[in-house]
């Protein structure tokens, strides 16, 4: 199986004149900001992509292609094409925002708060390569929160190379807090406190462990076969927690399970997922979760022949369709099914 990646990395500056000719560690930018559409919708809904149009609940837009990553907020969508952040509208109008240079978005839980890795501006080292931001911005406004003070590298620091040996992670954000480059940041006065590392040598974020993001608690958990109980450390087995922190489910690989566990008992319960593997996208409420069931060649590693996506209730795990069912495409390619956040493999 394959190790299922966890989509890491997510977005108020000084405004100086710019100068002619290649920039300095001394140039400074405007920070970008962030737009916002003129009427809400349903953030809360299920969203997926396909063929271009994004669903959200009952309503569509379209991005058309080229898209690697939507999160929903407010207003509208904000997404990825290559390294420039881009935004379209509930109404459909689309925009470009700006270059940030990294596909990293994060959203909370209640699509109010939008973070992004940036390094479209700020200080930057002797060859022309800027320090990496993040920045959070409220999407019902487009208020800016928080952004990295401007700090000058170090004199002789070579920040492409750097950041290609060791990559600032953005591992989500809240409505108080951000969680990047191992700090808890918080939103209202921009303080940080470091992360710890635990006895299993993996870091600990302050608050991180309280945070609802939008799939959940972020968990560890152990256990294998029919059993899942949580646990302290996340080095072995990682797990999303339900709202009401009833039900685990086991994120670990890909694909998953269409099973869950109870969080008191541990025992498994099946999903009523149409097939026999299902990835977890979010929650609509407490009680409604929503994902990708799939159907997984069980013979050839890697090969999906199907995927739709459901919605579940619990405590009956009781699926409905929200998409049709959109097969492989040509010559085996994976089907071309999107939901927010982290893009199915």
């Amino acid at each position: 199986m394959t190790p299922r990646g966890v989509l890491a990395a997510v977005l108020t500056g000084a405004v100086v004149a710019a100068c002619a000719g290649s920039p300095s560690p001394d140039t400074k930018d405007p920070a970008f900001s962030l737009p916002v559409g003129p009427t809400t919708w349903d953030a809360s809904a299920p969203a997926w992509l396909h063929d271009g149009t994004l669903h959200v609940g009952a309503a569509t837009v379209r991005l058309g292609g080229g898209v690697d990553q939507f999160v929903l907020g407010a207003t509208g969508a904000y997404w990825m094409r290559g390294g420039t952040l881009m935004f379209t509208s509930a109404e459909g109008e689309t925009q470009r925002v700006e270059d940030v240079g990294w596909g990293n978005l994060a959203v909370s839980a209640d699509h109010t708060v939008l973070a992004t890795v940036d390094q479209s501006r700020g200080p930057t080292d002797q060859y022309g390569t800027h320090v990496m931001q993040v920045a959070a911005f409220d999407t019902r406004t487009g208020e800016q929160l928080y952004r990295t003070p401007d700090e000058k590298p170090d004199r002789g620091d070579d920040l492409a190379d750097l950041y290609g040996e060791v990559m600032p992670l953005l591992h989500g954000v809240s409505d108080e807090h951000l969680f990047y480059d191992g700090a808890t940041i918080d939103l209202d006065d921009g303080s940080s406190r470091r992360a710890r590392t635990g006895a299993d040598g993996v870091e600990v974020y302050p608050d991180r462990a309280e945070t609802l993001f939008p799939d959940g608690f972020h968990v560890g958990i152990r256990g294998e076969g029919r059993t899942r109980e949580l646990t302290d450390s996340t080095l072995a087995a990682v797990g999303r927690l339900s709202p009401d922190r009833s039900t685990i489910f086991d994120s670990t690989a890909w694909p998953s399970d269409a099973v869950v566990y109870d969080a008191e008992t541990g025992r498994r319960r099946a999903i009523g997922s149409p097939w026999r593997h299902f990835t977890l996208a979010g929650w609509s409420d407490e009680r409604t979760f929503f994902g990708v069931a799939e159907d997984v060649d069980e013979q050839e590693e890697g090969v999906v022949h199907a995927r739709q996506v459901v919605s579940c209730v619990l405590p009956s795990l009781a699926c409905e369709p929200v998409s049709p069912v959109v097969p492989e495409g040509r010559d085996g390619a994976l089907p071309a099914l999107m939901v927010e956040g982290a893009p199915v493999p």
